[in-house]
Formats: structure tokens, C-alpha cells, sequence
């Protein structure tokens, strides 16, 4: 696409797109710091986690585990290799396709998710919700979700 042909942003739009990535940018860094100060946990771990104590029977595919999480294969592999060392979860083959590893979450990693969730709630309250009013909530939520289907990731986040 030629320069003649791009339709650059309004002001408005600038000013959006710029928000945008900034919530973007700093919303992961202040999640991080909190984990990190109360529960001793990076964001990708404590999310790593979270994704599988929410799947069914806290069970969950590597590869759905990476699409979930937007991460390689091989960054994955090192965040459930630290949750393994914690003894918060456990890599096992699939019964049916010994070709896919499971990640399972243990009776460790269950207690640990309960104890670090409440803190972890709070602060993303304090950031994206409590700022807003209840018909804010619900708009940016139809907003966010319009993102995410033009985003087209492969597995679209439980909701």
C-alpha cells in the first residue's frame, strides 16, 4: 500500500490507539508486580496456572495450554517446567494421543492458585474495573470482545 492510499488516524483515533497500547503495555507490568511482591510468581506462571485450574477436571493439552496463553511451545515448556519444580503441576501423555502432553494442576498448585487469586483479583479490580462505572464495564467488554474476534486467536478466552 502506497503512502496515497493510507487512511492515517483522526486525532481521535491517534489518541485511542495510543491508550490502547499503553493499557496494553503497562496493565501486564503492574499485574506482574503485585503477584511478584504477595505470592513470589511471574504473570505468565501465575496465568500458566490459572488457565488450568479453570479447565475441566484442571486439566489442559500443552498446545491448548500455548494457544491460551500466547506462547511458543518452548517459553511454555519452561513456565510448566518452573510450576513443575514448585510442585504445582504435572506433565503427563494424553491416554488417547501419547504424542500431547497434559499439564494437570496438583493439590499443591490448587492451594497456591486459591491463596494468590484473591490478591491478584484485587489489584486487576483496582485497575481496569473500579475506574469505571457498571455501564462502562459492560461497554468495554463489547468493545474488548470485538478486539479479540478481529484479533482471531486460536482459542478465544473462556468467558
Amino acid at each position: 500500500m502506497t503512502e496515497d492510499h493510507t487512511q492515517w488516524l483522526s486525532a481521535e483515533e491517534q489518541r485511542t490507539w495510543l491508550a490502547v497500547w499503553s493499557v496494553t503495555e503497562w496493565l501486564p507490568t503492574r499485574l506482574d508486580e503485585q503477584l511478584k511482591r504477595d505470592s513470589g510468581v511471574n504473570l505468565h506462571d501465575y496465568f500458566a496456572l490459572a488457565q488450568i485450574s479453570m479447565a475441566p477436571d484442571e486439566r489442559l493439552t500443552m498446545t491448548d495450554l500455548a494457544a491460551l496463553s500466547d506462547m511458543s511451545p518452548s517459553r511454555l515448556s519452561h513456565v510448566v517446567a518452573r510450576l513443575e519444580r514448585r510442585g504445582w503441576v504435572v506433565r503427563s501423555p494424553s491416554e488417547t494421543d501419547r504424542r500431547t502432553n497434559i499439564a494437570s494442576l496438583t493439590d499443591e498448585g490448587r492451594t497456591f492458585i486459591r491463596e494468590a487469586a484473591p490478591g491478584h483479583v484485587t489489584r486487576a479490580r483496582e485497575l481496569v474495573f473500579d475506574p469505571l462505572t457498571k455501564d462502562e464495564v459492560e461497554s468495554l467488554g463489547t468493545i474488548l470482545n470485538k478486539i479479540l474476534t478481529a484479533l482471531d486467536p486460536p482459542l478465544l478466552p473462556r468467558t
